[in-house]
């Protein structure tokens, strides 16, 4: 009967697993994983990074940590970084109808925004001016800030007769307030005609004045006034004489008299 083979034991490939997983336990131990969002890894340790308003001057080494500068003027940074140099703020060009709505400081950019009565364009990546409505539309009221303007149809009563990328449409005069009548009717382009004055209608029960009469009666009545003071004035300066005259009379027939009886 022919001898049993001996079964071979893997011994060798037990024990260089074991060593592979003691290396493994060993790297683990001296470079932990880097999981905060403030640190990075490197050379085998965690560093820290900088904070937002600063740039890292320098990396970490085995001895020392990151080395962090802050941003300079018109410079920013908003994160925890391993930046080299800090960001340049945007510049809201005038030129281009941009205007700055937050001005930035060195941990939040600046934000720029289009100047009233443009918009921003995602096809040109820059400000638009807003549409002009036709006559017959009417800009839609709110108007949204930084979007383009919305046009609607002028409604029955309303109207609108220009171009504009603001104004809304307006109504119809009314003739009827004004104490008018209406010659042309409004459409969405014109605004109402109204023609002259309607007549006029007395209150009732108000008693009418004729001007141009009282006018002719008080001057009659100045005319008879006047010819009364100048009568008077004459009738007064006419009787002192006639009386005077009289008295003379009088007293030559009593002088006469009076000498016929003494001859």
């Amino acid at each position: 009967m022919a001898p049993r083979a001996r079964r071979r034991r893997p011994l060798p490939a037990l024990l260089l697993l074991c060593a592979l997983l003691a290396r493994l336990q060993v790297a683990l131990q001296i470079a932990p994983p880097c999981t905060s969002e403030r640190h990075y890894e490197r050379l085998g340790r965690c560093c820290s990074k900088c904070e937002p308003g600063k740039y890292m001057s320098s990396k970490c080494t085995t001895n020392s940590d990151s080395v962090c500068l802050p941003c300079g003027p018109d410079e920013y940074l908003d994160t925890w970084n391993e930046e080299d140099k800090c960001l340049l703020h945007k510049v809201c060009d005038t030129g281009k109808a941009l205007v700055a709505v937050d001005i930035g400081n060195s941990t939040a950019p600046r934000r720029c925004t289009c100047t009233s009565g443009y918009h921003w364009s995602q096809d040109c990546e820059c400000c638009r001016r807003n549409t002009e409505c036709a006559p017959g539309l009417g800009a839609q009221h709110p108007l949204q800030v930084n979007k383009d303007t919305v046009c609607k149809p002028c409604l029955a009563g309303y109207f609108s007769d220009a171009f504009s990328s603001t104004d809304k449409c307006r109504p119809w005069t009314n003739c009827t307030m004004l104490g008018k009548k209406v010659e042309h009717h409004g459409t969405e382009k014109s605004d109402v005609i109204c023609s002259s004055s309607l007549p006029f209608r007395k209150p009732p029960n108000e008693p009418q004045v004729f001007l141009p009469g009282l006018i002719i009666l008080l001057l009659f009545a100045s005319v008879a006034l006047v010819a009364a003071i100048i009568f008077g004035v004459y009738y007064r300066k006419k009787g002192k004489a006639l009386t005077a005259n009289l008295w003379h009379w009088i007293n030559e027939a009593c002088g006469r008299l009076s000498g016929d009886k003494e001859t």
